[in-house]
């Protein structure tokens, strides 16, 4: 009786990690880690053997029900901008574009200096228009190294920022309506 139980539980915890989301970004997969609503809805998304706490690259997705028209994604989109400055980060880029199928976003590039960790976080941020409301897509990059982890970084940047941008303008996100709102 209990090697059937144990069958079972084997098939559900399959089940469990077949339903998990997945995306693929830049070429790779990343899957659901984790959901929190402490003030819009949030999805973080890591690459298989990351985690939320421990990450190199992280995908979050976050529903912004609060914006719902062109003048409320571009407050959204200084909103933003303002909360990463007031947390220490750099803009470095911030601008609307617009993507192939002619429909503004905004986007924007912000740095911050993490010296006690020897690493840079960069955050590369979409704000656009979905189908009811606003929603934006992070992805976030920690750039590490003992001896010149700033270098590293503006390397990173001049390298990848582009790759990157046109990665989050055209990436393929799950609808928010379809991610599970439940904390884990």
């Amino acid at each position: 009786m209990s090697n059937s139980f144990g069958r079972i539980v084997v098939v559900l915890c399959g089940l469990c990690l077949f339903a998990t989301p997945t995306v693929t970004f830049l070429g790779q997969p990343y899957r659901l880690a984790s959901f929190n609503q402490k003030t819009n809805a949030m999805w973080e998304f890591t690459s298989a053997n990351e985690t939320v706490d421990n990450w190199s690259t992280l995908l979050t997705v976050v529903d912004r029900p609060d914006a719902r028209t062109r003048p409320d994604l571009d407050r959204l989109a200084q909103g933003v901008m303002d909360t990463y400055k007031s947390r220490g980060g750099r803009i470095l880029m911030a601008k609307t574009m617009v993507d192939a199928s002619g429909t503004p976003y905004n986007y924007m590039v912000a740095a911050f200096d993490q010296p006690a960790q020897r690493r840079f976080e960069l955050n590369f941020v979409k704000a656009a228009m979905g189908a009811k409301n606003a929603y934006m897509a992070i992805y976030g990059v920690r750039v590490a190294d003992q001896k010149d982890y700033a270098g590293k970084a503006k390397a990173y940047l001049n390298e990848r920022s582009g790759e990157i941008g046109k990665e989050l303008e055209k990436a393929v996100l799950p609808a928010v309506g379809t991610l599970p709102r439940k904390e884990f």
